[in-house]
This record gives structure tokens, sequence and C-alpha cells, in this order.
């Protein structure tokens, strides 16, 4: 019984971490020439789009709740399909939008959803 309780209560304390500080609106977006990316209103989400077929790698790198770093690619431009994730557990707290080609990559300025971390 004493097991159910403790397991019970750390159910308990993971589904409050998980909670969204937006539950409505569009989300957080960052949109350049050669790219974009937009994170949920939710912050469970993340869509990254490489809009032009110019042999430049677009992708993202983000943070999460839980202290992991992610990286989501799209590496076919110009198609129209985009590339997504989704973050089960915690929420996406920062992110950025990068791209690169044989060559040394960039990034744009980190976007903070959360002011606890950053790059």
């Amino acid at each position: 019984m004493r097991t159910c309780t403790i397991i019970f209560g750390i159910m308990i304390i993971m589904l409050s971490m998980t909670s969204t500080a937006s539950a409505k609106g569009i989300g957080w977006r960052d949109v350049q020439l050669y790219g974009s990316v937009k994170v949920s209103s939710d912050r469970k989400h993340i869509k990254v789009c490489d809009r032009l077929d110019d042999g430049i790698e677009v992708w993202a790198e983000y943070k999460t709740s839980y202290l992991l770093t992610h990286t989501v690619r799209d590496e076919k431009g110009g198609d129209g399909a985009c590339a997504k994730d989704s973050v089960f557990w915690g929420h996406i707290t920062v992110f950025k939008l990068c791209a690169g080609y044989s060559g040394p990559n960039q990034c744009n300025r980190d976007i903070q959803i959360s002011p606890t971390l950053s790059w």
C-alpha cells in the first residue's frame, strides 16, 4: 500500500511539472529568409521548415525543462514538408534556428520561453 502511495505521489509531481504556462495562443517562432522554427503554445511540439532548395541545411536546437538538448533538422529544402519533433516529458524552454553548409554553422539568438536556461 505504501509503494502505491509513493508511486501515485511521484506521478502527481511529474504531471504538475508538465503543466503549460500558456494554454492558448500561437506559440513562439523565429522566421528568416532561409527557414523558420515554431514552438507550439503548449511548448510540447516544434516544427522546422527549410524554405529554399539552396543547399543550406536548416535545423533547430532546443532544450527542455529536464535539461536535455535536442536537434530537429529539415534536410530537404524547398519541398514544402517540415521536420517535427515532440517532447513527451516536460516542455521546451529555449530554442534557436540554425543554418549551415559545408563550413561553419550559424545559429540565431536563442529564444527563451523560460528564463532559467540559455546557451
